[in-house]
């Protein structure tokens, strides 16, 4: 076996190992993010029902005390701005995990195309023509 493409071979089994170990180390992140973002949802459902039991409340309220109804709807618009808040929150955090996975794919996607590539190339290159002049 030539020298050359023993190298080859090396530099692409390193390059297979690289792109193993960058996906390992990408998995683990993206459990970690959506561990994360499980608890987050657990308690933004914690916040919902909170919320959900503090709007009924305030209906009661609302129905024994007419006079207080303007303070009541005071609190419940402010009420209505937390859970905005908490949808742009949850929005945002989507978005802070969506792209930089995405981009990370098609990284390792072209990457791992590009590696393709090399190795047709070598081996085409390597494999050299075949005679067909019928000598032997």
């Amino acid at each position: 076996m030539p020298v050359l493409f023993q190298v080859c071979f090396v530099i692409v089994t390193i390059a297979v190992v690289v792109i193993a170990v960058s996906t390992i180390k990408v998995m683990q992140h993206f459990r970690r993010s959506s561990d994360e973002f499980s608890g987050l949802a657990v308690e933004a459902r914690q916040l919902i029902d909170q919320l959900g039991s503090v709007a009924r409340d305030a209906q009661e309220i609302v129905s024994t005390l007419r006079d207080v109804a303007p303070r009541v709807r005071r609190v419940l618009d402010r009420f209505e701005a937390v859970g905005d808040r908490a949808v742009t929150l949850s929005d945002t955090v989507i978005r802070e995990v969506e792209m930089p996975v995405r981009t990370l794919i098609a990284l390792v996607r072209g990457f791992r195309y590009g590696a393709q590539q090399l190795v047709e190339r070598l081996t085409q290159r390597f494999a050299g023509p075949v005679s067909t002049n019928g000598s032997s």
